[in-house]
């Protein structure tokens, strides 16, 4: 079974959903990545651990330590710049990821929800991009694919919201409506593994913390996807 992963910056997998893919390759899946961009327009680490003009190639390496702790076994670099995917047309995107995906014949896809979680506009770009590129692999797919998006609750949101925390610098966060949801993957067997894929990424030290003091605000360890679409070719009855 193959898991194929569409992100735009490294650590955008690692942050939303790397506790899932550490439970589908301990279960057999093998899973690679589409990585839009390397980040360059990120966090350059408090003290810096980068220049703005080393930074790609510095979270590229953080996004490869990390990869191997999660077992993303290749990469996939599309070498767009961050801060730019939303002014590259949905035809130029699709037609470098959409090839990747004829290529691997992936039976599973995630990529972010329309909304991106949290509003920015690279993540927005990638996850249409995504999207409409799996509508066109699923029309030849020969096996039973799935595409699912990564979402936040609604619920989720709200209780972050009540306790402080403050969103917003990509436009206001909606959260995906709790009935929405079709996917709730307890990820508490391997949480600590999923921190440390997170650490790796030194230079966004900032965001992982700030992703920890949320989880403690939750009861259990989860991570919540929207099933978008599937074909049902030999899938089970």
């Amino acid at each position: 079974m193959k898991l194929l992963l569409v992100f735009a910056h490294p650590d955008d997998e690692t942050f939303s959903s790397s506790g899932t893919i550490i439970q589908l390759v301990k279960q057999g899946f093998t899973a690679k990545l589409i990585m839009a961009t390397r980040g360059e327009a990120g966090m350059l680490g408090d003290p810096p651990l980068a220049t703005r003009e080393t930074l790609g190639k510095v979270r590229e390496q953080e996004l490869r330590e990390a990869s191997k702790i999660t077992g993303i076994s290749q990469i996939y670099f599309l070498d767009f710049i961050d801060g730019t995917l939303h002014k590259v047309s949905q035809k130029k995107l699709q037609a470098e990821i959409l090839p990747i995906m004829k290529k691997e014949k992936p039976h599973m896809v995630i990529t972010f929800e329309k909304n991106g979680i949290s509003m920015h506009p690279d993540h927005k770009a990638i996850s249409k991009a995504a999207t409409e590129s799996f509508f066109e692999y699923m029309k030849t797919a020969k096996h039973h694919v799935r595409l699912y998006h990564v979402v936040l609750p609604r619920s989720n949101l709200k209780r972050f919201e009540k306790a402080g925390f403050k969103y917003g610098f990509f436009g206001k966060m909606e959260g995906t409506p709790d009935e929405e949801i079709t996917t709730k993957v307890d990820i508490s067997r391997v949480y600590r593994t999923k921190m440390k894929a997170m650490m790796c990424h030194k230079t966004q030290q900032p965001d992982w913390e700030r992703l920890l003091k949320r989880a403690k605000l939750l009861k259990g360890r989860y991570e919540y996807f929207t099933l978008i679409a599937e074909n049902y070719i030999n899938s089970p009855k």
